[in-house]
């Protein structure tokens, strides 16, 4: 289970990008009209686009966002040449726990900058989805949730997009 302290850093970087888009991004460039998506063009493509960027930009940095997995998988390798089992399990856990504690960090840290690319082109998911229904969600929801499913990463955007396209088509 990851520590507090690491919980803690990987929702302060959600929430810093978050506000700076609401408060900043939004307020600079709120007033501009969202772009039209054209028919052959889907906004799930520049969801996924704006997924790989992000993803693209963070890994360089996730080494550095979390504990060092190094030491830990060193000692597992070694622990396991040696055929210690009971000190390989306490170094497989030891890894797990500090790869955890990584990917919370650099979530949030992917999650805020995609707050902050979604504030900053004026893309949002629920807008591209319910445009043409008719349908206003407010925007700070909006755009919370566009940073959560960008920031998750290119594989929760595929499932949705994949999902959505085998829905059965509304007979209305």
């Amino acid at each position: 289970m990851p520590n507090f302290s690491t919980i803690a850093a990987g929702f302060a970087s959600l929430l810093g990008g978050y506000l700076i888009a609401v408060l900043v991004v939004h307020q600079a460039w709120g007033d501009a009209t969202q772009p039209q998506i054209a028919t052959s063009f889907n906004a799930f493509a520049l969801l996924f686009v704006m997924a790989l960027a992000i993803e693209r930009i963070v890994q360089p940095f996730a080494p550095a966002l979390g504990p060092d997995s190094a030491t830990p998988a060193a000692a597992l390798q070694a622990a396991q040449a040696a055929g210690n089992q009971a000190q390989a399990n306490t170094e497989r856990a030891a890894l797990s726990k500090a790869r955890n504690r990584t990917a919370i960090v650099t979530w949030g840290l992917a999650t805020g900058l995609a707050c902050l690319l979604a504030a900053g082109t004026n893309i949002t998911l629920l807008h591209a989805i319910t445009d043409r229904q008719g349908t206003q969600v407010a925007y700070w929801l909006d755009l919370l949730v566009t940073g959560l499913v960008v920031g998750a990463g290119t594989k929760p955007i595929n499932d949705l997009w994949t999902r959505l396209q085998n829905k059965p088509a509304d007979p209305a």
